[in-house]
């Protein structure tokens, strides 16, 4: 299931939340303002919020050095768009913080051990958080927390340092609320920001600091967090301090760092003076000589290495530096960036160029046409300065002015505030890309109204290749993806009779290992040229669909919702456009309530070389260890460069046929999988192989067994384990036993079974439901069961709320796993898969491990379908989803649960392999497949099993296993040696 996307984000002018610091401190925090990655935070988001959707005040004065930042309540704010909100399903902060979002420092980078443990080490610690109305109204407030610990980081020193909206115990600078509503703080105003500080000595004996981004206790886990932090900064420093090391651009391991950065180091006076005449700048060994201001009490070193640095090179900058005190103090600082990975392109001279600069805005360069299959909003007439009017039902030439207008004077403008984004690091012609759109740029808007659909088709004139030979089309994409819409380029040489693939771009989980069920498989979000839903990708582009499964090269993943990733100069080889004599280009932009996509400087050049793919962030693919028959996804970060772009994938360096995507999927593992994967990457200029070591693949062939099975056919009793129990008296006056005749149910595939109906008396309070004792022992490494599938065969009459499990054996609590009433899907907090549809019978399985691979994760099957992949809103080793010596099924304390009818229920001790789920298929008469045991009946081994399935068996555990022609119970013949038993899986 695809999740809508909601339109809300943020937008605010760059130092307009000022960090907060002491005077000669050195920050210790990686992107604490949250605006070049991840570096160490778990969650990391970046929105466009509307104009005044973050209120403030005034900026004051003394954080505001020359009136730079223009920050007032309703102002309209721009540039500074990212920040950090908690992750859904963070527990109370003091009992699980491993769930908040953090990051771990060591002080000793920014004070000594002895000054540390001399009590001269201080800190400041500050940041800025946002959240909407009163704590009362909104206890998903925002929490922020910082702990010392330790060398080894295990032991805390001192105590928490936490700062929320709830309660302010910590200096606040200044609030928002409304103009001139001066401190304390107002938390009255939807999403204002407030800025906390705390200051003081670091304890003695700690050696590293972790800052953790959490939500309050009294946050309801269930909800989607609505709260914000930024500007998280942590300041040390010496109080006998002389002269410091202030600040680096680059910062110290930074890497991704632009090919044409300048070097900037800022030292700070404290005690004496920075003697500038003793400053020695050495870049990569050298000694050079840079550029020296003083200001103040900072000293500015900048340095601008000349050309541009190579890509992933990685740099060395060491500044030493002198102070004028009686007894000179002499300091050196050392500090690392590493240059992010690019692809330096030489197009040279265009052989046809369209700027759309000489067009008339609301019209077409000549020769161009367009198509549109759109909805139509409730803006008539043609205006340019508004994107909900007819203008834009089709592509439509406008100004870069114009774009501009559309962020204060129509209605949701704001969301194209960060269309002049560009992705950094492109480099083309040796010069780095700063801008995508010159004075005019042709754009299709699909941003319209909530459901409503657009699909729009952009075609050009037929351009003359005769005598030119290695083609390549590159244009300035200005694209945002959302996850149901797609960006097309094709091109014809036949006058659009077929059309040939360039380049598509979709929402990565979209892109499916085999390309032609990425462009066959039908979504509820994708647009159809009649419907806002219900379509595929493939009913939007020109190349037959006979050809759909070679086009894997074309395509290119993209993030959802990402303002700044995917606004690049594309160049990409036309194969078959050489020496043609009419080349054409056909653009498709499909979206529903989507963003938008502009076109710039549309170009065809003949390239004689490019440069082979480089690989960017992740180079080569993670380890993985997976369980036999579960499903395995190897990936690699997208290489740079010029496409179309292939990704072989080899094990032991043999190719793996068809495996040409950036994603290696194996449905099922086995055994014969495991070992060393690594991708060769190719495009028109060469390949590139993942760098050593490998990833390898480890393979586990785990023993899980049924330890449990109940099918209802005498009552409780267990066909194999320990019978259920009645929780209480109501439970079991509350249960019948019958068939489905009996109750007048439906029939199981045709065949009447046995099965268990209850109908619980208890409304809106609590209801016990029934004890398995599961005889599985403790696992997965802790002191519970953290490994288990469940699978039970049941017809739900109508759609309600139901607990299918409660881990709490006292039913004080919530249960942990529900089929929900809207859409009958299965899960916890908010993540429900698959439709278990009232009125039939349904085997529903689920398969939790909180320990193994990829853990925690709660995999979900439907009729032998997987539906669901849960990896949010689980518990750790012996947390909430771990079993005691019984657990409670459709139990709950507060009203979850309604009249159900159960044909059969099965408990392994481990987690199921998917391949094993998927064999078991739909609900069956005879029970779930799986259950097998033996007894002595009159002086004979008889042996039973479940499922209608047939028996094998085999002389040794290893095998080979044969299958028998049998049907149970069945009597074997004696042995003269051990023979085992097993029910075949199909």
């Amino acid at each position: 299931m695809k999740i809508t996307r909601t339109r809300m984000g943020l937008s605010i002018l760059t130092g307009a939340l000022s960090f907060v610091g002491s005077a000669h401190a050195i920050d210790l925090i990686v992107n604490g303002s949250f605006e070049t990655g991840t570096n160490g935070w778990k969650y990391f988001n970046t929105y466009n919020y509307s104009q005044a959707y973050f209120t403030g005040p005034a900026v004051p004065a003394s954080e505001n050095p020359g009136n730079t930042w223009a920050w007032q309540h309703g102002s309209a704010f721009s540039d500074w768009d990212k920040f950090v909100t908690p992750t859904n399903e963070v527990d109370h902060l003091q009992y699980n913080l491993q769930w908040a979002n953090s990051q771990t420092v060591n002080l000793t980078n920014g004070v000594t051990v002895a000054a540390i443990d001399g009590g001269l080490g201080r800190y400041s610690f500050s940041c800025w958080l946002a959240s909407y109305g009163q704590p009362s109204q909104n206890p998903d407030q925002p929490y922020v927390v910082l702990r010392f610990f330790d060398d080894a980081g295990t032991t805390q020193i001192g105590g928490n340092i936490i700062f929320d909206r709830t309660v302010n115990t910590h200096a606040v600078s200044y609030a928002n609320g409304f103009p001139n509503n001066p401190p304390p703080a107002d938390l009255s105003a939807d999403h204002d920001w407030v800025k906390y500080l705390d200051a003081s000595t670091i304890p003695v004996g700690a050696r590293k600091a972790t800052v953790y981004l959490t939500r309050s206790p009294n946050a309801a886990k269930s909800n989607s967090p609505d709260t914000y932090t930024d500007l998280v900064k942590l300041d040390v420093f010496n109080v006998n301090e002389t002269t410091s090391f202030d600040s680096s651009s680059p910062v110290n391991g930074q890497t991704g760092v632009s090919p044409a950065a300048a070097v900037t180091v800022v030292l700070k006076d404290v005690a004496t003076q920075v003697n500038t005449g003793s400053i020695q700048y050495s870049f990569d060994g050298v000694l050079v000589t840079p550029t020296i201001q003083k200001s103040g009490d900072l000293t500015t070193i900048q340095y601008d290495p000349p050309g541009l640095m190579a890509s992933l090179s990685t740099h060395t900058n060491r500044v030493v530096w002198s102070d004028n005190g009686g007894t000179v103090t002499t300091k050196t600082n050392e500090f690392v960036f590493t240059v992010a990975p690019y692809a330096n392109i030489t197009l040279g001279a265009p052989l046809h160029l369209e700027t759309f600069d000489g067009v008339a805005e609301g019209a077409l360069p000549s020769g161009w046409s367009v198509q549109n299959f759109t909805d139509f909003d409730s803006v008539p007439g043609n205006d340019l300065n508004n994107f909900h009017s007819d203008t834009f039902v089709d592509w439509t030439v406008i100004s870069r002015s114009t774009l501009s207008n559309w962020f204060t004077v129509t209605p949701g403008g704001t969301d194209f505030l960060n269309v002049f984004n560009v992705a950094p690091n492109q480099v083309i012609n040796s010069a780095v890309v700063t801008n995508l759109i010159s004075t005019n740029f042709i754009i299709a808007v699909s941003d319209r109204s909530e459901g409503q659909k657009q699909i729009q088709y952009l075609f050009t004139g037929d351009y003359n290749l005769s005598g030119q030979n290695n083609v390549y089309l590159a244009f300035d994409s200005i694209w945002v993806q959302n996850q149901d819409s797609m960006a097309a380029v094709e091109y014809s040489i036949n006058g659009g009779t077929t059309w040939l693939p360039a380049q598509y771009m979709l929402h990565g989980p979209d892109i499916l290992p085999n390309a032609s069920n990425t462009f066959a498989t039908v979504y509820g979000d994708v647009p159809t040229t009649s419907a806002p839903s219900g379509g595929n990708y493939g009913q939007f582009i020109g190349v037959a669909e006979s050809e759909w499964a070679g086009l894997s090269p074309y395509l290119s993943a993209r993030t959802d919702d990402n303002q700044t990733t995917s606004k690049k100069v594309e160049i990409i080889r036309l194969a078959q456009a050489d020496n043609q004599p009419a080349v054409r280009f056909r653009f498709a932009n499909i979206g529903t309530y989507s963003w938008y996509w502009g076109l710039d400087n549309f170009g065809l050049y003949s390239v004689p070389t490019v440069p082979a793919p480089v690989l960017a962030a992740t180079p080569t693919p993670a380890a993985q260890t997976v369980a036999a028959g579960n499903a395995v996804s190897l990936t690699i970060g997208e290489a740079v460069g010029a496409g179309p772009m292939t990704y072989q994938w080899r094990h032991y360096g043999t190719n793996l046929p068809g495996k040409i995507g950036q994603t290696l999927v194996l449905t099922a593992a086995q055994p014969s999988d495991a070992g060393p994967y690594d991708v060769v990457v190719t495009n028109p200029g060469g390949s590139v192989t993942s760098p050593p070591p490998a990833a390898v693949l480890t393979v586990n062939n785990p023993s899980v067994l049924v330890s449990g099975q109940w099918n209802f056919d005498t009552g409780l009793t267990a066909f194999v384990g320990r019978d259920l129990e009645y929780n209480d008296v109501t439970v079991e006056a509350d249960t019948t036993f019958g068939t489905t005749t009996s109750f007048g149910i439906p029939d199981i595939n045709g065949q009447p079974a046995m099965v268990m109906h209850f109908n619980p008396s208890a409304v809106g309070s609590s209801w016990g439901g029934y004890k398995m004792y599961h005889q599985a022992p403790p696992n997965g490494g802790g002191a519970y069961v953290n490994q288990y599938t469940l699978i039970f065969d049941l017809y739900l009459p109508f759609a309600a709320w139901r607990s299918l499990l409660q881990t709490g054996t006292g039913n004080t609590s919530d249960g942990d796993l529900f089929i929900n009433p809207t859409g009958n899907g299965v899960g916890i907090s908010s993540v429900y898969n698959g439709n278990i549809t009232p009125g039939e019978w349904h085997r529903l399985a689920v398969a939790i491990d909180l320990t193994g691979p990829g853990s925690p994760v709660l995999t979900k099957f439907v009729d032998g379908v997987k539906v669901g992949n849960q990896t949010t809103g689980l518990s750790g080793v012996d947390g909430r989803f771990s079993l005691d010596t019984f657990a409670l099924l459709f139990a709950d304390q507060d009203g979850d649960f309604a009249e159900t009818f159960v044909s059969s229920i099965q408990f392994s001790n481990g987690r199921r392999p998917d391949a094993f789920i998927s064999a078991l298929g739909g609900p069956s008469a005879a029970k779930i497949p799986g259950a097998i045991k033996a007894s002595v009946e009159g002086g004979n081994t008889v042996i039973r099993w479940t499922g209608g399935v047939p028996l094998q068996s085999a002389s040794s555990l290893a095998g080979p296993w044969t299958t028998l022609a049998v049907t149970s119970p069945y009597t074997p013949p004696p042995a003269g040696t051990a023979q085992f038993y097993r029910p075949k899986i199909p």
